[in-house]
């Protein structure tokens, strides 16, 4: 073997081992328990409360995020996010309007389906005991609110769906602080844009810990806020989604 050979194999043995410390990521998969509140309208000047008129309560969904990293420093780091929020509720209403349902007493039968799908590009700009990173992400909302009343005397139901779907662009931020000699760590990660009459923020609030392998348990507070005249023509929402959750972690 050449000395030229002997180099590369070195060159490439060496870059290997620092592409090997620094080529990660991170996979969570976990369950979040979240209770609505706020207000929502739809073509009509009369906003329906989400408990009281809707009948949403607390459901759980599916959360799952993932996170890559790599060596160059002027490329960032890429994570990518879906959350799903999903209600139901039946009960009885007065007076309710949403649509062109007006101004009806009787039996209501709602849904929501939500899905929020995140891509987000950041920078670490701390990545030792303390880990700062900022960005930029993506958010896409795909959703629908499903609403339907049989008055009061009658079968003949009143129906209204309203679709809705939006690209909105988000400040993206997370600190974690790793508890030294231990495998616990405490963590704030959150977006937030706000622009006219629209203002959307989440954040998760949690602590962590590592088993082996990467391994680990992750559990903690998300909040999800959604307020804006911009998702669809006439509607315009004023609500919140907040709660526990819990996921199981992977960084490799």
């Amino acid at each position: 073997m050449t000395k030229l050979q002997k180099l590369g194999y070195l060159i490439l043995l060496s870059t290997t081992a620092i592409y090997a410390d620094t080529i990660g990521g991170e996979v969570s998969l976990g369950f979040y328990s979240h209770t609505p509140s706020g207000y929502a309208s739809y073509e009509s000047t009369v906003s329906v409360d989400l408990e009281d008129d809707l009948k949403w309560s607390q459901e759980q969904d599916v959360i799952l995020k993932a996170y890559i990293e790599h060596p160059f420093p002027f490329l960032p780091n890429l994570k990518v996010g879906y959350t799903n929020l999903s209600h139901d509720g039946q009960g009885t209403v007065t007076a309710f309007s949403w649509g062109g349902i007006i101004n009806v007493d009787g039996d209501i039968d709602s849904s929501l389906d939500l899905k929020m799908y995140d891509v987000t590009s950041y920078y670490e700009l701390l990545d030792n005991t303390i880990e700062i990173d900022t960005g930029i992400t993506l958010r896409y909302l795909d959703g629908n609110i499903d609403v339907t009343v049989t008055p009061v005397l009658s079968f003949l139901e009143e129906h209204e769906v309203v679709n809705f779907t939006s690209l909105v662009p988000m400040f993206y931020g997370k600190f974690r602080a790793n508890i030294p000699a231990t495998d616990i760590s405490l963590q704030a990660e959150g977006n937030f844009i706000t622009y006219e009459d629209t203002t959307f923020y989440d954040y998760e609030i949690s602590a962590r810990y590592t088993f082996t392998m990467g391994l680990g348990i992750e559990a903690g507070y998300k909040a999800v806020h959604l307020d804006s005249e911009d998702l669809e023509e006439g509607l315009s929402t004023d609500i919140d989604f907040k709660g526990p959750y819990a996921s199981i972690i992977w960084d490799f």
